[in-house]
């Protein structure tokens, strides 16, 4: 559950930045969006999300923890096997981003 509420805010903020960057591109460019090379929307996506995550760093910890926390039940239920050098390293990589949020408040991601 905590892993759809990552990629809920992601999704709210990449709403949001892009309604954002489109209102500034308009209004200084009176209504003409002109110049850069072209891009894939995928690849706008994908830069738009690694913006997000760069300026949003609880954001970043918070999902980085929930992906690695999935790998273990994973594991353990036969639905994606891998060994236990990787299923060790998920949970030593949670338990410290854990820790680090308890160490430094403001990494929590807050409601």
């Amino acid at each position: 559950m905590n892993l759809t509420r990552d990629l809920y805010e992601i999704k709210q903020l990449m709403e949001s930045e892009s309604g954002a960057r489109r209102c500034s591109k308009v209004s200084t460019e009176n209504g003409a969006v002109s110049g850069g090379p072209r891009h894939h929307p995928l690849a706008l996506r994908l830069r738009l999300v690694v913006h997000i995550l760069r300026t949003n760093p609880p954001l970043l910890l918070d999902l980085l923890k929930n992906c690695c926390d999935l790998f273990i039940p994973l594991d353990k239920l036969g639905l994606y096997k891998s060994n236990a050098g990787v299923v060790g390293l998920c949970g030593l990589t949670s338990s410290i981003l854990s820790i680090l949020t308890i160490l430094h408040p403001w990494l929590k991601l807050k409601p």
